[in-house]
């Protein structure tokens, strides 16, 4: 009897050693999305409180105005030749049709 009892613990210690190590890599993995998380937000705060956050801000703004500056004239290029190319097929239809009748 005791022998029966003493083979049972035998072989439920390991499946306890395994669950057991099974709890601590699913605790590991939960901890390590956690860092991850930590370290992009630490990662960003550093970037921007580098030097100052006034003076990175004011850079920040001036490039993001030449970039719309430069976005802003590339869309009126855009519009304009689209305007130019309407106008011309407008004129190419009505000469088409002219040359028909």
């Amino acid at each position: 009897m005791a022998q029966s009892c003493y083979s049972q613990s035998l072989d439920s210690l390991p499946i306890k050693e395994l669950n057991n190590e099974f709890l601590k890599g699913i605790s590991a993995r939960e901890r390590l999305q956690y860092l991850k998380n930590t370290v992009k937000l630490d990662s960003l705060q550093l970037s921007l409180y580098k030097d100052s956050i006034v003076p990175n801000l004011k850079l920040q703004l001036k490039d993001s105005k030449k970039e719309m500056i430069c976005l802003n004239t590339a869309i009126e290029d855009k519009n304009y030749l689209l305007k130019i190319y309407r106008y011309t097929c407008i004129a190419f239809t009505f000469i088409t049709i002219g040359l028909l009748f």
